[in-house]
């Protein structure tokens, strides 16, 4: 019986810190941020550390993409860095040219070089049309930007079927679509989908498939309302 205690013992200090290690890495965030020109994109990547623990990390970042013509390309940039209590850290920036028609995905990767293990990363999916509005000073749009800032395996599966599903829209939206997760009591979580400082929809988290399909067709109502909405305003402001 004494043997049996100690092993139920030594499996719970186990856990314990797989679990203190799992919240130790959810304190390190990764993100890329875009910015937009007349002509290009440029992809910004940073890395902040919300926790008292010191880093040693190496980072790996991704530009892929492909053309109307399905022609792929990878643009890749990595390297090493340290990462202080608190602290911030920009690592690299890439600019390419806009081009009709392409479909770029941008990948940050951060790994703990100490433990060879991958604690933090971030994504961006971009479709891009280029369309010339009739101003003084031609302007080029920017479409169907999709920015993930989830942080679990259930915020990143509706993000992935959110994804899939936008991804087969004939027309994708004029303005950008921030998904983020937001933590709550327990193991729960909050998923938010933004347009700019505008709450689309939010909902909590649930593992069900079903449930996260009905919550993506939710969505699409949701965003397709607020684009008519949102063209409407602008129409009634064109003179």
């Amino acid at each position: 019986m004494k043997k049996f205690i100690e092993i139920w013992i030594g499996v719970l200090l186990f856990t314990s810190q797989i679990s203190a290690q799992e919240r130790v890495d959810s304190l390190v965030v990764a993100k890329i941020d875009v910015v937009q020109t007349e002509n290009t994109l440029t992809f910004q990547t940073s890395v902040e550390n919300h926790g008292p623990y010191h880093y040693v990390l190496d980072y790996l970042l991704l530009i892929k993409k492909r053309d109307e013509n399905k022609n792929l390309s990878v643009n890749q940039q990595k390297g090493k860095f340290t990462l202080e209590p608190d602290g911030f850290k920009n690592l690299s920036s890439t600019t390419i040219n806009q081009v009709d028609k392409q479909q770029i995905t941008a990948l940050l990767f951060i790994r703990d070089e100490i433990q060879n293990k991958l604690i933090t990363k971030d994504s961006v999916h971009l479709q891009i049309f280029t369309d010339v509005i009739p101003t003084e000073t031609s302007l080029t749009v920017m479409k169907g930007i999709v920015v993930d800032e989830t942080k679990t395996k259930i915020g990143r599966d509706f993000y992935d079927l959110f994804y899939s599903a936008y991804n087969q829209l004939p027309d994708p939206y004029d303005f950008i679509i921030n998904i983020s997760e937001l933590p709550y009591r327990g193991l729960s979580s909050i998923i938010q989908v933004r347009v700019d400082q505008d709450l689309i929809t939010e909902f909590f988290t649930n593992p069900d498939e079903t449930y996260l399909k009905s919550q993506v067709s939710d969505t699409f109502r949701r965003l397709t309302a607020f684009a008519n909405y949102r063209g409407k305003i602008k129409n009634e402001f064109t003179y």
